[in-house]
């Protein structure tokens, strides 16, 4: 695998990634993180899905 250069700028330790959701599913998540939370709130909801495999 071809290893990524990131720029000088860029935060070290994380990568951006671009996500395409279906417009009711991002409506809603909008909705619940509410305004200036996406991210936040996306991260979180990956965290618990992982927490929730690794206790199968």
């Amino acid at each position: 695998m071809q290893e990524k250069k990131k720029a000088e700028f860029d935060r070290k330790k994380s990568t951006m990634k671009n996500i395409r959701f279906e417009d009711e599913l991002l409506e809603q998540i909008e909705k619940a993180a509410g305004k200036g939370n996406f991210s936040k709130w996306v991260k979180e909801a990956c965290l618990s899905k992982l927490q929730r495999q690794d206790k199968k």
